[in-house]
């Protein structure tokens, strides 16, 4: 068996008997026996016919040297990082045959555009590769975003790079010096850079309201897509979390109440300021402490701005110490 139990061990022959085995006994009765649900963007294109990816990764896995038992939906997830990196590399595609016309990617919208610039800004204008994990996150984001829409469009990792890189023909920092970036900034493009010209920390918060807003709307699989990569907790507690991760739109209306209010995100407690410190890496960064007690919180409840404290790790830390929980303003008197 196996010691990694990971798509990264799947080898082509694996692959190919999960593939005649779905073919076999149908899409339904597959995905039922695996326990996988239809895939919602990454399909698997062999001989022709289009396959859930993950689903067939999952199957390929039991039938590996020593018939390993299959992998379950909640041991790996699928998307760019464990799924079609592994796949092209055994040498299947996830482009549709030739003879099918590829669907153009629609318009980028406001929001994708915000991301991109987010993305553009962090990165201080150099290109991260597209196999950096945050083009990697936005890529497959703005992907279940077209998919929750009902849009076809695929904003891989490379035409994520691509929009970043439209905004150097448009930042002065970048055009001072005679560069010229690419030449496909769009009027929109132009407009969210003007929009957001000099205002790092608002930019900050409102590509993170728009992930917010996403993620709210996305179900268990489009989640494990966008998020997947990142988890370095078990399945299990990631779970427990979900609910909460949704309740991140909260968060963000909260910064931006105190950025308008004061111009920066400092923590409640001891001031402390990560854009200050840390500059693009810390723009729109602080933790929300939620002042009432979130276990006591009934079906329905629903968290407001008011309930949240903005707080730096190290005093979010120290609330949580202890019980009973520090109050914000007991915090305060103890930092001085």
């Amino acid at each position: 068996m196996p010691a990694d139990r990971s798509t990264f061990s799947l080898t082509r022959p694996a692959v190919l008997a999960a593939l005649a085995e779905y073919d076999a006994i149908g899409q339904a009765a597959f995905l039922q026996k695996y326990g996988f649900k239809p895939a919602r963007t990454y399909r698997l294109w062999h001989d022709g016919k289009a396959y859930d990816s993950k689903a067939i990764a999952g199957a390929a896995f039991g039938y590996l040297p020593g018939n390993p038992p299959p992998l379950r939906y909640d041991e790996f997830s699928g998307g760019q990082v464990y799924v079609v990196p592994v796949m092209e590399k055994l040498g299947f595609s996830f482009q549709p045959p030739q003879g099918e016309a590829p669907k153009r990617n629609p318009l980028w919208t406001r929001d994708q555009i915000i991301l991109a610039l987010d993305l553009y800004v962090k990165h201080g204008g150099r290109d991260p590769g597209a196999g950096h994990p945050d083009v990697v996150e936005v890529s497959a984001l703005l992907r279940q975003m077209a998919t929750e829409e009902g849009l076809d469009t695929y904003r891989n990792p490379s035409g994520v790079i691509m929009k970043m890189m439209n905004f150097r023909s448009v930042d002065p920092a970048f055009t001072s010096k005679g560069g010229k970036g690419l030449k496909g900034a769009s009027e929109l493009d132009k407009a969210v850079w003007a929009e957001f010209y000099g205002k790092p920390q608002e930019l900050a918060v409102a590509a993170e309201a728009i992930r917010a807003g996403a993620v709210a709307n996305m179900d268990a699989a489009a989640l494990d897509d966008v998020q997947g990569y990142s988890v370095k907790e078990g399945k299990v507690s990631y779970r427990l979390h979900k609910t909460l991760e949704r309740n991140r739109k909260v968060v963000a209306v909260k910064k931006a109440a105190v950025l308008q209010a004061h111009g920066k995100l400092e923590c409640e407690g001891c001031g402390f300021d990560f854009a200050a410190t840390y500059g693009p890496r810390g723009y729109g960064y602080i933790e929300a402490h939620h002042t009432s007690f979130v276990h006591a919180m009934q079906p329905g409840d629903e968290t407001t701005p008011d309930d949240l404290a903005l707080l730096c790790a190290n005093c979010h830390r120290m609330v949580h110490k202890a019980k009973p929980w520090l109050t914000i303003a007991e915090l305060r008197a103890l930092v001085g």
